[in-house]
């Protein structure tokens, strides 16, 4: 289904996207071996041109796309093939831990808490250029009735309330 949209926010960090590591529990203490990677990834955000003034609330849409460089033992043959997207990474590390880094990352950064994230996409490319585009959107919430009207073309939604 697709959705409206009220702000839309696009942002390219030029770096080497990094998975987010395990935590590790002691008996006494917790360490996060992921801190200066999430430190480092919100330092670019912050300074970002495009980065919204307050943090997001609300219902929040995430497109990630992670673009690392290709291995060094690949042939030369597929490098221009790799770049165009027609061979994708399919190893480790898992989209999901890159996700998780950014995710933490930008708390309080671009979103007030990731909780707020009701959709994400993401996906992984080779590249010579490594970094992450984050694509922010902020759909709108509906909560009143009075919100509909920001909706113009749901008459049918409208019948239901009636």
């Amino acid at each position: 289904m697709e959705s409206r949209v009220e702000k839309t926010y696009s942002i390219t960090i030029n770096i080497d996207p990094k998975p987010k590591k395990r935590p590790r529990v002691y008996r006494w203490s917790t360490i996060n071996p992921s801190q200066e990677d999430e430190e480092e990834l919100a330092a670019n955000v912050i300074n970002h041109s495009n980065c919204p003034e307050q943090p997001l609330t609300g219902q929040i849409r995430v497109m990630l796309k992670f673009y690392q460089r290709a291995p060094k033992n690949t042939p030369k043959w597929k490098i221009p093939l790799m770049d165009r997207g027609d061979i994708r990474p399919n190893i480790n590390p898992d989209v999901d831990n890159y996700v998780k880094l950014v995710l933490d990352a930008l708390n309080g950064i671009i979103w007030e808490d990731d909780r707020y994230i009701v959709e994400i996409h993401a996906s992984k490319y080779y590249s010579i250029n490594p970094r992450i585009e984050i694509f922010v959107d902020q759909i709108p919430e509906i909560k009143h009735r009075k919100d509909l009207e920001k909706l113009k073309d749901l008459e049918d939604l409208e019948k239901f309330f009636e």
